[in-house]
């Protein structure tokens, strides 16, 4: 059950880690009320399932903010940060700090500032914008709103009042949600600050690592929740609950996943993509063309939800049983449990410190000694499904730039996300490769990761008449 009041970090959450009896419990309970159960005072205070989901949310991000940012600004050497924001083209970090202020708006040109005056001093907040509800002060106690004059000068008085020696903003060459501010933005930046201060700017994108890393267990209990719904939609997507072989079209289960996430009030994080593994048709086949799945055919899913702030991805993969079958081919069922291996290695293999890129070749090193054909390409996750942190791929620096060089950190969000492939000999020795993805966390004390749910032990299987 997610409560309303502060929680410890997620160090602590070894003490309420639950079993996978009480989840299904539990995920059967909430598929029948169609809503989250909280504590007594936020069911108290807010009359529907969306607002009390909504000021939830906020609350743990507040409380994340209150526990972890002074911290993290510094370990990254920096005394201020500043985040440059305006309506329509709103900073991704903005999310982590009161978004739109629940009742508010973006504004027309605002800065989010955080101050660290040292010491045992806690951290100043300030917001110096428009269309600010009140609400925001739980984030920014200091609201200074502008009128004709703009938020020019402001900005101006309050930078020099403070003298900040290193000050961060939102700027990477690489790190999407790390690269918010836009040139025209930067440019007023300097212009409202001067020369001197200018000088003084840095990116924030070591801060954005550290501080979204260090995971609360609130957040741990939404990201659970999170990944135990997706589980169930999907594998219900991959049942005779919706599929007919030879009846059944692609874009039918594509249509039942939205309907389920749309239907338990979960958020849009990315579409379904639905494919089938035929035999004698080498790679898959999409929903271009919405085929009827066949008795024979392998299914893939690669879907997620998002939850109060929180992303899931999952990947997951059935056999569909010819009528005279009980069981999927030897050499199928043989090639899943060499997903497994691979899974259970790799999340022994996802230990804090490890950079990601070492991290991938360990992994597919240890698989090829047990004979597996792995291929390793995975991420953290949690507010954005490819997250702020290390990534298990190679080093290509146009397209994953400092992310494959970052390191695992603990507590962080992940996706295990990797391929194996082997011919199959009664599929014609052709070669069929399955892609496999499960959300997981590294451990507090960082030696390795945990499944949130599951793994995918063995092939679902979906029965023909």
């Amino acid at each position: 059950m997610i409560q309303t009041k502060s929680h410890p970090s997620v160090a602590c959450a070894g003490v309420l880690t639950m079993t996978k009896r009480s989840w299904l419990i539990a995920v059967a309970i909430l598929f029948i009320t169609g809503s989250f159960t909280f504590g007594q005072s936020t069911g108290a205070q807010w009359n529907t399932p969306a607002l009390q989901r909504l000021m939830h949310e906020w609350d743990v991000k507040l409380e994340k903010m209150e526990l972890h940012l002074q911290p993290a600004m510094r370990r990254a050497g920096v005394d201020m940060w500043i985040i440059m924001s305006r309506e329509f083209n709103v900073d991704p970090m903005l999310q982590m700090f009161g978004d739109y202020g629940i009742s508010g708006w973006y504004g027309h040109r605002n800065a989010y500032i955080f101050f660290d005056p040292g010491d045992n001093v806690p951290l100043e907040r300030t917001l110096l914008g428009t269309h600010q509800s009140g609400r925001m002060r739980d984030f920014f106690p200091t609201i200074i709103s502008y009128g004709e004059e703009g938020l020019k000068p402001h900005l101006a008085e309050f930078i020099n009042s403070r003298d900040p020696q290193r000050i961060a903003i939102n700027r990477s060459r690489t790190v999407a949600m790390a690269d918010g501010i836009t040139v025209e933005m930067l440019a007023f930046l300097e212009d409202a600050i001067g020369p001197v201060y200018s000088s003084r700017l840095l990116s924030a994108q070591d801060l954005i690592f550290d501080y979204i890393s260090h995971r609360t267990l609130a957040e741990l209990e939404i990201e659970t929740e999170a990944s135990q719904r997706t589980w169930y939609i999907l594998r219900r997507a991959f049942s005779n609950e919706v599929i007919t072989p030879g009846k059944t079209r692609l874009m039918d289960i594509y249509g039942f996943i939205i309907q389920e996430w749309q239907s338990q009030d979960l958020e849009f994080n990315f579409a379904p993509g639905v494919t089938i593994y035929r035999r004698g048709i080498q790679g898959g086949i999409d929903d271009t063309d919405n085929p009827v799945v066949e008795p024979g055919d392998l299914l893939h899913v690669d879907f997620g939800v998002r939850l109060m702030g929180l992303v899931t991805d999952q990947q997951h993969v059935a056999y569909v049983l010819y009528p005279d079958e009980t069981e999927p081919p030897a050499g199928l069922q043989a090639l899943f449990k060499q997903s497994v291996i691979t899974g259970n290695i790799y999340a022994e293999e996802l230990k804090a410190g490890q950079v990601g890129t070492a991290v991938k070749t360990t992994i597919e090193e240890r698989s090829r000694l047990e004979g597996i054909q792995a291929s390793v390409y995975g991420h953290t996750q949690g507010n954005w499904v490819h997250g702020a942190g290390a990534r298990t791929v190679f080093d290509w620096p146009d397209r994953y730039g400092d992310f494959a060089r970052e390191p695992v950190r603990a507590n962080e969000f992940w996706s295990i996300e990797y391929s194996v492939q082997a011919e199959v000999p009664e599929w014609d020795n052709q070669l069929v490769r399955i892609p496999r993805e499960e959300d997981a966390v590294i451990e507090p004390d960082g030696r390795r990761a945990r499944f949130l749910v599951g793994p995918q032990e063995i092939l679902w299987l979906i029965r023909s008449q």
